[in-house]
């Protein structure tokens, strides 16, 4: 005990000398660790504040899609393209789909009960629409690190088919809210006008978009002021600008293509058509084979600007410096269609004006391209949806793409269930499969 008692007098007493000889600064041992602790806070704080748009490839929570509300050809409906996809669908991610009431949610739901599809794999959400394109006016949402979710708000004017203030482009223009609304999420506004079909991430911080587009949606901004817009609202730190997109997606107001052919209400130039990430590091670009250029004028138009976008592409890096390794992906043989009076979208044609003073006249018959491309694929998890062309009747061509584009994907994605389907019917709307569906990441 004498020696218990002698050493803790002993180290009592050290510890006085050394508090003596080194005084403790108390308010300067506080403001460190009160320094430390908010700089740690307002980095989590950073963080949890920091929406971004999680890269397709990423795991997702559910696909939205919506009901269509006219056919495109007379006869061809999208339904039977929507039927394809949602069955290859809902065993892989769930299925949200928007109907205009509850009166067509009735003649949905049968129609659902007739694919024979899992129980609660397709949720409904009357929500006004006039037009099946999800991509670009449905809700685009945004992610944080902690799992949040918020939806991005742009302006939507129909893709300049008509002002903002059009009856059709205010519906449109409002179902990114009222989903929102619905599903009780934030939103973040924007002022630009832009689609999400013409956006592209590799959900590292880098996004591709295509020039013609946004500065032709925007024409009172410049490049820079719309690339800043885009990184406020996305939270990136590049953006790849590309110039043109396939010929076939001209606008269609410019007027006929090489052949006195038509656009089908196409979207001038989506970068979703011709230019997809397929990881972080690897984009798949459109390419015209040689013996299609050689045979096609519409084809060589293609071929001209996918080339320059493939330079540009070469030049790019991403968003820490790294170059891309690029694919190349053939555009199919081009499909036409003949439209008439019956069809809706030959209707649709025939309002507008077109900036070669073309015209389109009652009972006249026009010839159509279709707006087909292997790259407006769709990935859900572990299945991706990809377009296929070939039926009897098509030249042998037709069915080498396909199946060299299936093997792509297969050899890219071992792990991936490829599904093929063949989306005419909505290609003769000025879109394809990916337009159609907007994806909502997994919380």
């Amino acid at each position: 005990m004498k020696f218990l008692s002698r050493f803790f007098l002993f180290f009592i007493t050290a510890i006085t000398i050394h508090l003596f000889l080194h005084p403790i600064d108390f308010a300067k041992a506080t403001a460190n660790q009160r320094s430390f602790d908010i700089a740690s806070f307002e980095r989590s704080v950073q963080e949890a504040d920091r929406f971004t748009m999680p890269a397709e490839f990423e795991p997702i929570e559910s696909v939205w899609m919506a009901y269509p509300t006219f056919e495109n050809r007379k006869g061809k409906p999208s339904q039977a393209v929507q039927a394809d996809m949602i069955q290859a669908l809902v065993n892989h991610a769930k299925v949200d789909l928007l109907v205009q009431d509850s009166k067509e949610s009735t003649q949905v739901e049968s129609w659902l009960k007739s694919l024979n599809l899992p129980a609660g794999h397709v949720r409904i959400h009357p929500i006004p629409h006039t037009d099946i394109w999800t991509r670009d006016m449905g809700p685009i949402f945004l992610k944080n690190s902690e799992n949040a979710i918020k939806v991005a708000d742009f302006g939507f004017n129909t893709w300049s088919y008509n002002v903002a203030t059009h009856p059709d482009a205010m519906t449109d223009e409002t179902v990114d809210r009222i989903a929102a609304q619905q599903l009780e999420l934030p939103t973040v506004r924007s002022s630009l006008i832009s689609e999400g079909g013409n956006r592209e991430f590799n959900g590292k911080g880098t996004l591709m978009v295509t020039e013609s587009v946004e500065l032709q949606r925007n024409p009172g901004l410049t490049k820079q002021e719309i690339e800043t817009e885009l990184k406020r609202i996305f939270n990136i730190k590049k953006v790849i600008w590309l110039k043109q997109g396939l010929a076939d997606d001209d606008l269609s107001t410019k007027g006929k293509l090489p052949g006195d052919v038509f656009t089908a209400l196409t979207t001038g130039g989506h970068i979703d058509e011709f230019a997809r990430f397929l990881d972080a590091k690897t984009i798949a670009l459109a390419q015209v084979p040689p013996e299609d250029r050689k045979s096609d004028p519409i084809a060589r138009l293609t071929h001209e600007r996918m080339e320059e976008n493939f330079r540009i592409l070469k030049q790019a890096t991403d968003q820490d410096g790294q170059p891309f390794t690029i694919i190349r992906v053939p555009v199919p043989d081009s499909i036409y269609t003949t439209l008439s009076e019956g069809d809706e979208v030959f209707k649709l044609l025939k309002a507008l004006k077109f900036d070669d003073g073309t015209t389109i006249e009652a009972g006249q018959t026009i010839k159509v391209i279709l707006a087909a491309s292997y790259l407006n694929f769709v990935v859900a998890n572990d299945v991706i949806l990809i377009p296929a062309y070939w039926q009897p009747g098509r030249p042998l061509s037709t069915q080498q793409k396909d199946n060299a584009v299936k093997q792509l994907f297969e050899k890219r994605f071992p792990d991936r269930k490829i599904v093929q389907i063949n989306p005419e019917n909505i290609n003769a709307g000025g879109g394809g499969m990916h337009c159609i569906v907007q994806q909502m990441p997994k919380r």
